[in-house]
Parts: C-alpha cells; sequence; structure tokens
C-alpha cells in the first residue's frame, strides 16, 4: 500500500468520524454569499451584517429596531446573521448586551438533533489557533481554509435562550460537537416581553467549556431556531459590546 493510498484512507475516516467539526465550521462559509442571496435589510448590510442560511430550511426574518438593535422574527425557521469583529479579550474580556422575547418560549431539548430550537441566541466566534486545536480541528483546517478563507474562525460559545436547560449549563451541540459550547442563559421559566441586560466572562466560559485561553474574538452572530417545533415568536438584541 502506497504513503498517497494510505493518506486518501486516513482522510477518508477522518471525515466520515468528523461530520460535526466540518458542519460546525461550514456554518460560516463565505458570508457574503450567503448575505448576496438572502433578504436581509439594506440597513442591517450597511452595518455590517450578513446572513447565513441552511438548505432546505426557512429563514428569519431580520430588521434593524433602533441604533445596535436587531429584531429577529422566527416561524418555523432558522438561520444567523454575522459579522466580523476584533476584540483584545486580554483587556475586554467581558461581553454584555441587552434582549428581548416577546411570546412564551417552545419547550425544546439542545442536546439533541431534531429538538435543539431556541427563542434567541448571540454566539462567539473565535480565531483558530492550532496550538489549541484538536488533532482532527487542524487535520480538517484546509478544507475551511479552501472555503472561507485564511479567516475562518475555529470554536464558537453559543449563549442561548431556549426552552431547556439550567441556567450557567454548558451542553455540546448535537450538530457541532467538541468545536460549539452552548451556555443555557435563560430557559422557558423566564418572563419574557421586558428587555434583560447580560454580562458575561467569555474569557472565563472559554476555559470552562474548552479548557484553554482565548486571547481575541473574530464574529459575533445571533440567531433563532423554530423549525422543529414549528413555533413562531419575535426577539431583540441590542448593545452588544466587548467590556473589561
Amino acid at each position: 500500500m502506497t504513503i498517497v493510498h494510505r493518506v486518501n484512507i486516513l482522510m477518508r475516516l477522518t471525515l466520515r468520524r468528523n461530520l460535526r467539526l466540518i458542519a460546525a465550521f461550514v456554518v460560516l462559509v463565505p458570508l457574503a454569499l450567503a448575505a448576496a442571496q438572502s433578504g436581509l435589510p439594506p440597513e442591517l448590510v450597511s452595518r455590517g451584517w450578513e446572513e447565513i442560511t441552511f438548505d432546505g430550511k426557512p429563514a428569519n426574518r431580520y430588521a434593524v429596531c433602533g441604533a445596535d438593535c436587531v429584531e429577529i422574527e422566527t416561524d418555523a425557521s432558522v438561520s444567523m446573521i454575522g459579522k466580523p469583529v476584533s476584540a483584545d479579550l486580554s483587556r475586554l474580556p467581558g461581553l454584555t448586551w441587552e434582549w428581548k422575547v416577546e411570546s412564551p418560549v417552545a419547550v425544546s431539548d439542545l442536546r439533541i438533533k431534531g429538538q435543539d430550537d431556541r427563542a434567541v441566541a448571540v454566539y462567539v466566534a473565535f480565531p483558530y489557533d492550532s496550538e489549541t486545536a484538536t488533532f482532527f480541528e487542524n487535520m480538517l483546517r484546509p478544507l475551511f481554509v479552501l472555503l472561507r478563507g485564511a479567516d475562518a474562525p475555529g470554536r464558537m460559545l453559543s449563549y442561548v435562550w431556549g426552552g431547556f436547560g439550567t441556567p450557567g449549563e454548558v451542553v455540546e451541540s448535537p450538530y457541532f460537537g467538541g468545536v460549539n459550547a452552548i451556555i443555557v442563559v435563560h430557559n422557558q421559566a423566564t418572563p419574557v416581553g421586558g428587555w434583560i441586560m447580560e454580562r458575561v466572562n467569555v474569557v472565563a466560559d472559554h476555559q470552562r467549556a474548552f479548557g484553554t485561553t482565548p486571547s481575541m474574538v473574530s464574529h459575533i452572530l445571533v440567531s433563532a431556531d423554530s423549525d422543529d417545533t414549528g413555533t413562531r415568536n419575535r426577539a431583540f438584541v441590542r448593545n452588544i459590546m466587548f467590556a473589561p
């Protein structure tokens, strides 16, 4: 058996065992292309937001709701919007934002594929780090660079308001595996209809979820997901800022 043959077999096995890793990064495959194909309002595009949609899934509707405010209407639908950011976590390890959900949150289970809906979520994506990445992340990195470019992000934290779990609980994504950690911020018991301000320590949460200390942030994303429960809701997110 030649070396090339062995490498090909290893690559095939690696891809089969790590489809969740591929999915995690393909989520962020060229944002600009996804935005061009979507109905994202020009006001959001001008603010740097780009939409990520999923094949065969209706997309959410997004709108501007004031200065630094995004409105997300989800109706048996799912999509995300994101934009690049640059935050030095050694100086600004905190993240603050305000969000509001209009209607009661549908019960869901973030751990299970096909049941992992959420009323609203804020994602923090980090630059790829070859020194802390797993063997399989490093193995697949050339593919992600080909798809997204050299600035393709690595791991993600998802701060979620959904119908599941205990606030503060960390859950591994059923689709993205160990590269995306879900942190439950609110569940179905949280009253809706009013603004809630959040403050999290991104560095501490990354350490808790992945066991490593990040230095920078590459992207911020927001989303809602209701395609599994077939429900409808409206959420608002504003004033996302990194802070000391």
